[in-house]
């Protein structure tokens, strides 16, 4: 019974830790065991195309234009729970309850099973990557260094997402290569994930990856591996085992590396100026021509003709949108349209409905009076999905110093992402008197992050790490969940915000990852 696995086309291999049943998949009509496999670079290339495809499925989506079908988590996990968007009159009951903090472990967002199918392809990569060289003497030193430093960083960013929205979580390192070796496995804590798995996993990344090379963007590339251990320990230092003061100044460190990497277009990224963003006029290219810009670092390719509509649930195509704008942040950015070009460039400001926000941020499209809904046969359009890029990290960067104390260079990072984004009277820079604290730095930096990166999937995560979940989120939460008198119109608050539930800052385990090992928990507060 060993070693029975077999790699289908493309390498879809299915092991669903945690999705309806354990997956494996013995006897495809066409397909080779893992012993005939890892032969020469095509089975590597193969294998790294297996791992790509499943981190952007379970991103995106799966072509099927249903916005609860397989993927989309990357709104969902990183936005819906937010202040940034709510459930809109087409949203499903999973994305009313991640609007509503009332997630059960039905939803369609708490089924880890995409994320452990990566982890499951990148463990068969470290693992028979390394024979390779011996039968295809084409793969040289080179190949297989930046080949092994795509999945350990693959594997770190799986387990990553793992750990921000589940916690604790099972910690698999070696494939599942045997159906008589047991699949259940019970939780490891996530600071473990992080210091054992995470951090030494992107740390081998960067020490195999070529350094000094034009980045292809839709790959991870040495940029890509800085710009993610930055932000696990951004993370790190607001989980109870962190150090604050070691962990932001390891981000630190780590963004000046990123600094000495090379960017898509022209030379390093640099990080000495706001010149090395993209420019005020041409800010949208980061999301609709990325590959040609000098700001993204790494971004998820979907094209649509051969995987279909992607679909986002943030977007009116061959479905309608599930989520939208929430109404008061759409108020307070709104009325900022004339001093920041980003309002304009993001969100249909002649639609009144507003219902179909990200579309323009995603799609090189037109305002029209009447909105920008695509008619009938154009309803399919590239997306290009940001996981990194420059006006990010400046930000991070930002707060890291204010955390550290460097309100000076805090202060400095934070305008060059300011001032990039406005004109008019507001193009000026913010003084040095304007914040004299790090919280009052951080909240300033924390407010631009959530303009600079609307709909990023960023914004719930900042929440959580800096510890504003339930400062932010249990004034809108008792606005959503509350009542209204249909007479007096007088709003009876909801009680279904954070406060005296912290747990709920994670989402609960699905039923059937419960259902497929007995050894898991659910988590505390469902």
């Amino acid at each position: 019974m060993k070693k029975t696995l077999i790699i289908a086309a493309l390498f879809a291999i299915t092991i669903g830790l945690g999705s309806c049943k354990k997956d494996i998949e013995l006897t495809p009509t066409t397909g080779v065991t893992v012993d005939g496999y890892f032969k020469s670079q095509n089975d590597i290339t193969a294998s790294l195309a297996g791992i790509y495809s499943g981190f952007q499925e379970e991103m995106v989506g799966d072509g099927s234009g249903k916005d609860e079908g397989y993927g989309g988590r990357y709104h969902y996990w990183g936005e819906a729970r937010s202040d940034n968007f709510t459930a809109s009159t087409y949203a499903t009951y999973s994305v009313v309850e991640m609007a509503t903090n009332t997630m059960e472990f039905a939803n369609s967002a708490a089924d880890w099973g995409g994320l452990y199918r990566v982890i499951s392809r990148c463990n068969l990569g470290i693992q028979y990557y390394p024979q390779v060289p011996a039968f295809d003497p084409n793969v040289t030193p080179t190949i297989l260094n930046n080949s092994l430093a795509q999945a350990y960083a693959m594997r770190a960013e799986s387990y990553f997402y793992i750990v921000r929205v589940w916690g604790d979580a099972p910690l698999w390192t070696t494939p599942y290569l045997d159906i008589t070796q047991s699949a259940l496995k019970p939780k490891t804590q996530a600071q473990t994930l992080v210091d054992s798995l995470i951090i030494p996993d992107l740390t081998k990344a960067y020490s195999l990856i070529q350094k000094n090379q034009t980045p292809v963007i839709w790959n991870i590339n040495e940029a890509a591996i800085c710009a993610i251990m930055a932000d696990v320990y951004m993370w790190r230092a607001g989980m109870t085992g962190g150090s604050p003061s070691t962990d932001y100044a390891n981000a630190i460190s780590w963004y000046t590396k990123l600094f000495a990497a090379k960017n898509a277009v022209t030379g390093t990224y640099s990080g000495t100026s706001g010149a090395n963003l993209e420019t005020q006029a041409n800010w949208k290219n980061v999301f609709i021509t990325p590959a040609n810009s000098i700001e993204p670092i790494w971004s998820i390719y979907w094209d649509y003709t051969v995987n279909g509509c992607a679909c986002i649930p943030v977007s009116v195509q061959l479905s309608n949108n599930p989520m939208q704008m929430d109404a008061g942040f759409q108020a307070k950015w709104k009325a900022a349209y004339k001093t920041d070009i980003r309002v304009a460039k993001t969100i249909d400001t002649l639609n009144t409905l507003n219902h179909i926000n990200l579309l323009y941020k995603y799609l090189n499209l037109t305002p029209t009076s009447t909105g920008i809904t695509p008619v009938a046969g154009n309803l399919n359009y590239n997306v290009y999905l940001t996981m990194y890029r420059l006006g990010d990290v400046y930000l991070s960067l930002a707060e890291a110093y204010a955390q550290t104390g460097d309100l000076v260079d805090a202060l400095k990072y934070l305008n060059y992402v300011y001032l990039r984004a406005r004109t008019g009277t507001a193009a000026v820079a913010i003084p040095a008197t304007a914040y004299t604290t790090p919280t009052a730095m951080e909240d300033a930096i924390l407010q631009e992050r959530q303009y600079e990166l609307y709909g990023e999937g960023k914004r719930w995560f900042d929440l959580v790490r800096t510890g504003r979940v339930h400062q932010v989120m249990d004034p809108i939460l008792n606005q959503r969940n509350g009542t209204v008198d249909p007479i007096t119109h007088i709003l009876t608050p909801g009680t279904l915000g954070f406060i005296g539930a912290p747990n709920r800052y994670l989402s609960p385990v699905s039923q059937s990852a419960l259902n497929a090992n007995s050894l898991l928990v659910q988590n505390p507060g469902y």
